[in-house]
């Protein structure tokens, strides 16, 4: 991993020509700052303890069955029958943690302080650059199942291990390389609940190209299919962060949140469609619209709250099926007032809403899928929100301790996050998966 040496920060000292700096590192409005926003948000602690038995701590109740079920009668002296009343249960989690480590030396801080001597103050670029890392980590493990899992290596993928030097010593392509962050140590596990087969360091994450550089060997035997965990997690289900895959999920059997599907088929399962390989339609909305009745009604006022995840792609094969060939189509035959120039019918931004909800365009979420959450029905569960580690007397600096005693002339600070998602009702929201994503 990268350390912030007096090496790495020589191209802004005083003597570089040019005075601005543009970042080559991809950003982008995240999950997370959604979640934030809309989110109930709910303090919660780690564990709690009920007749010493010790139980996660962020509870979500929900009404899982219904009371009074109704029969025919005559009216005449008949008996009524038994009776009998809602059964309530909840979801049960804990928030998980997450660090984003910077580090840097005390040469490599001097050698830019000040105008006189670099273009940046480092110590406060860092700290700007290091919270922008850790939401980008962060936003790999909003999508979740709860294992730690970011993505699983789909299959089309080219996974090459040792084949150059350096940076690009190893690379998977075909993967959301967006959900990953530079530096960043992930581990490969065959299977979610399985051993690993070891870890390996992201050098660079490169988005357009949908690769993952290396400046590691991979382990031995990472295939297709494989799940590429965030580091500390154990890859097991309910260990992790409960993302949208893990609450937007239309099984009915497995356990969500301590809740087994079985007990209640199709009430704690998210209504999906697979489109199979298709492109989105105009009149998918509807469909979906179609479910949401069937899920909860044609009166429930949650589905007003909805907003879309889409990748881009779905978002430029919105574009396409709903804008742009509907365009062509009306274009008037003269061109009055334009001299001649042929019409821009081109548009600068991804189309904002999606069946009237609002489309948020994400470019972790997994791809084929489009999902719909119903926001009024989430919480995220905050035990830290995303801020700066203290140590001792409340210093957000700490000296590195060298190997064999004392200290180095190194400096680290940690931005830290703990919490956890929970979805009260995820029969009230839908997804589509296995929808084509067009060449770009």
């Amino acid at each position: 991993m990268a350390i912030g040496v007096e090496a790495a920060v020589e191209a802004v000292e005083i003597e570089a020509f040019a005075d601005k700096i543009p970042s080559l590192i991809p950003t982008s409005n995240t999950f997370y700052n959604l979640a934030k926003d809309r989110f109930t948000k709910k303090p919660v602690s780690n564990i709690t303890e009920g007749g010493s038995t010790p139980r996660p701590s962020f509870r979500v109740p929900f009404r899982a069955q219904g009371g009074a079920a109704i029969v025919q009668g005559t009216g005449n002296g008949d008996s009524f029958g038994t009776g009998n009343a809602s059964q309530w249960q909840s979801f049960v989690l804990s928030p998980v943690f997450h660090y984003a480590v910077n580090q840097t030396t005390h040469l490599a801080m001097l050698a830019t302080e000040g105008k006189q001597r670099g273009l940046i103050n480092l110590k406060a670029e860092e700290l700007k650059n290091s919270f922008d890392s850790a939401m980008a980590g962060l936003e790999g493990v909003m999508y979740g199942d709860s294992s730690g899992a970011i993505t699983q290596i789909p299959v089309g993928s080219t996974i090459s291990s040792s084949s150059g030097t350096l940076n690009a010593t190893s690379f998977i392509s075909g993967v959301r390389a967006m959900a990953f962050t530079d530096n960043q140590i992930i581990q490969i596990f065959p299977s979610e609940g399985g051993t690993a087969r070891g870890v390996a360091t992201i050098s660079v994450n490169q988005p357009e190209t949908s690769t993952l550089w290396f400046s590691t060997a991979l382990p031995a035997g990472t295939a297709v299919g494989d799940y590429i965990m965030i580091s500390g997690s154990s890859g097991v289900l309910g260990q992790g962060v409960y993302g949208t895959t893990a609450w937007q999920n239309s099984a009915t059997a497995g356990t969500i949140a301590g809740q087994n599907r079985a007990n209640f088929p199709g009430r704690i399962s998210t209504p999906s469609i697979n489109l199979a390989g298709g492109s989105i339609t105009a009149s998918l909305s509807q469909r979906i619209e179609a479910l949401l009745g069937r899920a909860m009604g044609a009166d429930n006022k949650a589905k007003d709250s909805g907003v879309y995840l889409f990748t881009e792609g779905q978002s430029y094969a919105q574009a396409t099926t709903t804008y742009y060939n509907k365009q062509i189509n009306v274009q008037p035959s003269n061109d009055s007032g334009n001299s001649g120039k042929v019409p821009d019918v081109s548009k600068k931004y991804f189309s904002g809403t999606f069946g009237s909800h609002e489309v948020k365009v994400s470019f972790a979420q997994p791809l084929g899928r489009i999902d719909l959450l119903l926001t009024d029905t989430w919480s995220i569960g905050e035990l830290v929100p995303l801020q700066l580690f203290k140590f001792g007397d409340g210093s957000t600096f700490a000296s590195v301790p060298a190997s064999g005693g004392g200290w180095t002339s190194g400096f680290q600070f940690i931005y830290e996050a703990g919490f956890n998602l929970a979805n009260s009702a995820p029969r009230l929201g839908a997804y589509v998966y296995g929808a084509s994503e067009p060449t770009i």
